[in-house]
């Protein structure tokens, strides 16, 4: 029988960029037919290997579906004007994606408190950003973990 782990450590090994584009290639087909099949499957094994070319960052396209997404509002502000936010406030140590993300969020959950107070908004997300005890890449763990387990 295949021992296929042992012969894609052979492949990789051997460094023949040919044979590691058809692996590549095999790859992608195996893991895009399994969406057909098991969804959430797909989507587990999808986020593993993204974090593994990536880390924990979210891109764009991950962040538009987590925004639109969100309960009960979607998206209230647009990246351009989380970004204009994040620079007035000088908040340059995270990401304009991050930031977008964690600032709708916090519309959609507490706009009953915070009503239009843009600066309760900016505070607030970069406190959660920037929480002192969390892991590296908690925007990432969390929007894309958490929603799932509810």
């Amino acid at each position: 029988m295949y021992n296929l782990r042992e012969d894609v450590a052979k492949i990789v090994s051997n460094g023949n960029i040919e044979d590691m584009k058809k692996l590549s290639d095999i790859f992608e087909d195996v893991i895009c037919t399994l969406k057909d099949y098991d969804e959430e499957a797909f989507e587990k094994y999808a986020t593993c290997i993204y974090t593994m070319a990536n880390g924990y960052e979210l891109n764009r396209t991950m962040a538009e579906k987590i925004v639109n997404s969100m309960k009960p509002i979607g998206q209230h502000w647009t990246i351009e004007q989380t970004t204009s936010v994040k620079n007035q406030y000088g908040y340059t140590d995270v990401t304009d994606i991050d930031f977008w993300v964690v600032m709708n969020s916090a519309y959609n959950d507490y706009r009953d408190l915070f009503k239009e107070n843009i600066e309760m908004y900016a505070r607030w997300s970069y406190a959660f950003i920037n929480d002192e005890d969390a892991k590296e890449g908690k925007v990432f763990i969390y929007f894309t973990k958490i929603p799932d387990e509810n």
